[in-house]
Parts: C-alpha cells; sequence; structure tokens
C-alpha cells in the first residue's frame, strides 16, 4: 500500500513537468491542470513525509487539509469546463457555485473544520460531475476528429472515473457498512487506484494535447 501511494504520488508531477517541457501552461485549461497536478504532488508529498518527523498527521490535521484541497481542486476544475457552457448555463452555474461554496464553508465553520464530513465532500463531487458531463457533449462536438487530443475530454474522463467510483465506495459504505471507518484499509487502496487512474488521463491530457503555434517573427 505504502509503494502504491508513492507511485501515485509521483504521478501528477510527472503530468505537471510535462505541461512544462512542452510548454503547453499558457493554453487553458491546462494552466488549470498544471496547478492541479502540483496542489496534488504537494498534498501526496506532505503526507508522506510527515510522519516521519517530529509532528505526526493527526486526522484532525488530516480532515483541515483535505476541506483546503478540496475547495482548491473545486475552484480549479469549474473553470475548465465552464467555456463550454452557453451564457445561461454559466449564469446558473456562477449561482450555484456560490451558493454550495458558502453552504460548505458554513456547515464547515458550524461542526469543525478538523471533523470528517463525508456528505459536502459528497456534494462537490456530484457537483463536479455533472458540470462534467453537461459540458461533454460540447466538448466532444468542438474537438470533432481531434477529440483525442482534446484536454478537456481526458480532465473530464479522468474526473468522472474518480468521482464515480469514489461515490460509489462512499455508498456502499454508508449502505451496507455504516460503522466503518473513513480510512477503512480496502477502501483507501480503491481510491488510491481510482486516483491512479485519474492522474494516468491527466498525463494523457499533457501529452497528446498539440502546443499552440508560436507567432511567427515578425518580418
Amino acid at each position: 500500500m505504502h509503494s502504491l501511494a508513492i507511485v501515485i504520488t509521483v504521478l501528477p508531477l510527472l503530468s505537471a513537468l510535462l505541461i512544462f517541457g512542452r510548454k503547453l501552461y499558457l493554453q487553458e485549461p491546462l494552466n488549470f491542470l498544471l496547478t492541479i497536478c502540483l496542489l496534488s504532488f504537494f498534498r501526496g508529498m506532505l503526507e508522506l513525509a510527515w510522519p516521519l518527523t517530529n509532528w505526526p498527521l493527526t486526522k484532525e490535521n488530516q480532515f483541515i487539509i483535505t476541506k483546503l484541497f478540496s475547495l482548491a481542486l473545486l475552484l480549479l476544475l469549474v473553470p475548465c469546463f465552464r467555456p463550454d457552457l452557453n451564457g445561461r448555463n454559466r449564469y446558473l452555474l456562477d449561482l450555484s457555485l456560490t451558493a454550495l461554496l458558502s453552504f460548505a464553508i458554513t456547515c464547515w465553520s458550524l461542526l469543525g473544520w478538523n471533523k470528517a464530513n463525508p456528505a459536502i465532500d459528497a456534494i462537490f463531487n456530484t457537483f463536479l460531475a455533472l458540470l462534467i458531463l453537461a459540458s461533454l457533449p460540447a466538448v466532444i462536438r468542438n474537438s470533432a476528429l481531434h477529440v483525442l487530443q482534446a484536454p478537456r475530454f481526458y480532465i473530464a474522463t479522468g474526473t468522472l472515473f474518480y468521482i464515480f467510483l469514489y461515490l460509489l465506495l462512499e455508498g456502499i459504505g454508508f449502505c451496507c457498512r455504516p460503522a466503518a471507518s473513513p480510512s477503512d484499509t480496502d477502501q483507501h487502496f480503491f481510491v488510491l487506484l481510482a486516483e491512479g487512474v485519474k492522474y494516468l488521463f491527466y498525463t494523457a491530457a499533457a501529452a497528446l494535447t498539440r502546443p499552440s503555434p508560436e507567432p511567427s517573427p515578425a518580418q
């Protein structure tokens, strides 16, 4: 399990290096993907390295880090798919996102940032899944024959795979094993695998996207 966690921690760094090396960081949505991958890498390194320090990572600190990461991930993934919505749907998205953030921050403040709140995580993931599903037809339509070179297609596919498996595991745990801990070994293993698949799709987005043509020098 520890070796798998190390491999999956390094995968987003590979995507970030590809984006830097191929000079894709000025293209949308790869600029957002670059930030997502770097945050994911630093979060993974923090969780791996913290046990080696004199200040062990407590569950309370883990919950706080997870909440901050969830907020950052939401605010970075939404702009990836917002351009594929029409004007009315963008307005509804902005209203929904504002309401969701207000609701989540209020709940965390009342219940405690250092406590688990899987319901909010499920709402965040459901919101992202609905956004991606709503924008995916436009992504495929706009890319036409070049859909396999469209970064949004790979970002959407990887993120949806992770979200669906996460929600499935949460649903199974809630319905069939209500006393299970969020750190249950089996659930953690499958979530790690889902993260690995997600980062492989992110790597494909970085590897298969065509760089923007450089402007020709002025004559």
